[in-house]
């Protein structure tokens, strides 16, 4: 670590300022943004400490969010933070309680939701000045983990082009001897342009397929009506469907679970939803909860009855999505992971993301390998969009493989 960099330990994003937190994390979308860290760091079933890095001046140059989980009860969908959970699906053969108590307590490094972690780092810093701030801040991320006790490190769903630039920085905080992290691809983010945006041929070509347009006709068709609200005015009617579409693909949350999820979310997050609710009479059969960001429309969730029209997931996370964005100049929907094929034959793109593991000492090989196996999520996802594909570099590679990074002028978007 450099001299003139310091870094200190903060319990809250509020301390570090709305308006210096965002400068930093520009560019890395909603689930980096503000609003987003406001509410992830209100969940007692982790501690959250950020770790800041300032320069000689005294001003703010990067920061990173580090959630510790000692393995308390968490909705299923943010199970995929759980490394032990990943080992698990890698691997696919179910890990013991015993197994899975070996990576607890787990200390997640830049997110532990939505699917999307980073490091705030100002667009400032270049070169050998940037190499040396995530340097000294993943030598604390070590030093946290320590003092904490946390048996495993994740830094999960950062985008595949920071992957290299981490992995490097985090390998020379713990130097030549010391244990650093595992790569893995893991998933990808699904991006839909909206109309008016920059879109591949592919995708201007799949907008405008004759499906698309009788998917929306038979919907509008079908539908009795759909309203626009904000979180805050509907949670008691869309938690028993997300609750029900939950249970459907076999998660074990409850109604009451997606309702106090909901209810978690409305303080720091209300003013940013559009929800969508879809009616048969008056009652709401389908929903889709979107969150408004300026680089897009991010669709969070949704759910649906028995009830609800012909081509309502498809209208409810999509296509209206899709028209909110427009109404509003919007570039882009942020549709997510999973569920690929559907969301390539409508236009979507593929972001691609990646995860770097410090696993536990003392583990058998087999879970230490485990998270160099590529995620089911992003096998699926390459056979959706196939090539090209990120290469991760091997821990032995990572300095080198950031320099190839940096030549082909990818490092730090």
């Amino acid at each position: 670590m450099k001299d003139d960099v310091s870094v200190t330990a903060l319990r809250s994003v509020r301390e570090i300022g709305e308006q210096v937190w965002n400068g930093l994390a520009e560019g890395e979308g909603f689930y980096l943004g503000y609003p987003w860290m406001a509410w992830a760091e209100t969940d007692p079933s982790f501690v959250t400490t950020y770790l800041v890095a300032r320069d000689a001046t005294g001003a703010t140059v990067a920061a990173v969010a580090t959630y510790l989980w000692a393995g308390a009860s968490v909705p299923s969908m943010n199970l995929a933070y759980s490394p032990g959970h990943i080992a698990e699906e890698n691997l696919d053969r179910p890990l013991s309680a015993e197994e899975h108590a070996a990576f607890l307590p787990a200390l997640l490094v830049g997110s532990r939701a939505g699917y999307h972690g980073a490091v705030a780092i100002s667009k400032e810093l270049t070169g050998d000045r940037r190499d040396a701030v995530l340097t000294a801040l993943f030598a604390e991320v070590e030093a946290l983990a320590g003092r904490l006790g946390a048996a495993s490190v994740a830094l999960l769903y950062t985008p595949a082009e920071h992957l290299a630039a981490y992995q490097a920085a985090w390998h020379r905080a713990v130097g030549p001897a010391g244990r650093g992290p595992v790569a893995a691809m893991l998933s990808a983010e699904a991006v839909l342009p909206a109309p008016g945006g920059e879109v591949s041929d592919r995708a201007a070509e799949a907008a405008d397929r004759r499906e698309w347009r009788r998917e929306r006709r038979r919907y509008d068709d079908a539908v009795d009506r759909v309203e626009t609200v904000r979180l805050s005015e509907c949670v008691d009617v869309i938690a028993p469907l997300l609750g029900a579409t939950q249970r459907k693909y076999g998660g074990p949350d409850t109604d009451a679970d997606m309702h106090s999820y909901f209810a978690s979310q409305v303080p720091a997050l209300d003013a940013y939803s559009l929800v969508l609710l879809e009616f048969a009479r008056d009652d709401v059969v389908g929903f889709s909860l979107n969150y408004l960001w300026p680089d897009g429309v991010y669709v969070r969730a949704a759910g649906f009855d028995q009830l609800a029209a012909a081509y309502s997931y498809f209208n409810l996370t999509m296509y209206r999505p899709r028209g909110l964005a427009a109404e509003r100049g919007l570039p882009l929907v942020h549709l997510g992971s999973g569920t690929y094929g559907a969301k390539r034959a409508r236009g979507a793109e593929p972001r691609w993301t990646a995860g770097l593991v410090r696993p536990p000492v003392g583990i058998p090989d087999e879970l230490t390998r485990a998270f160099a196996i590529d995620g089911s999520d992003y096998r699926q996802a390459v056979r959706t969009w196939g090539g090209p594909v990120p290469t991760i570099p091997s821990q032995q590679e990572g300095d080198h493989a950031l320099s190839q990074v940096r030549s082909a002028g990818l490092a730090g978007q």
